[in-house]
């Protein structure tokens, strides 16, 4: 029963789809498979920043950027426009984040390498 209860716990704690269809000429039929692993990135970034796994959560994030190249060849050119834009600002958003960790008095070293990965990126 315990292991239940930890199943049905990290079910409840994901993050809900940060791209979902507004509108679509072809009901995002094209798509699917592509929103759908770029929302499970995100969400496994938004959990890896949360545990304050800077490093994970970048690479989710360029692990969903990826997944939007393959949205190219595809009608869905303007929605892979757009996700990459969110995908970018919740990178810049990390990348100010561990910034502000990393400078000034109280700054620390032990994010030193995150941040420069958030640069690369």
């Amino acid at each position: 029963m315990k292991f239940l209860f930890i199943f049905v716990g990290k079910q409840f704690c994901r993050m809900n789809n940060k791209i979902e269809l507004v509108s679509c000429l072809r009901n995002g039929s094209e798509c699917r498979e592509h929103r759908h692993s770029i929302n499970l990135h995100f969400s496994d970034s938004h959990t890896y920043f949360q545990n304050k796994e800077y490093s994970r959560s970048i690479l989710a994030l360029k692990n969903a950027y990826l997944k939007t190249t393959e949205l190219q060849a595809s009608p869905c050119m303007k929605c892979a426009d757009l996700f990459r834009g969110a995908i970018i600002q919740s990178l810049e958003g990390i990348h100010d984040d561990l910034h502000k960790m990393t400078s000034g008095f109280f700054g620390t070293r032990r994010f030193r390498s995150s941040y420069e990965l958030a640069s690369v990126y």
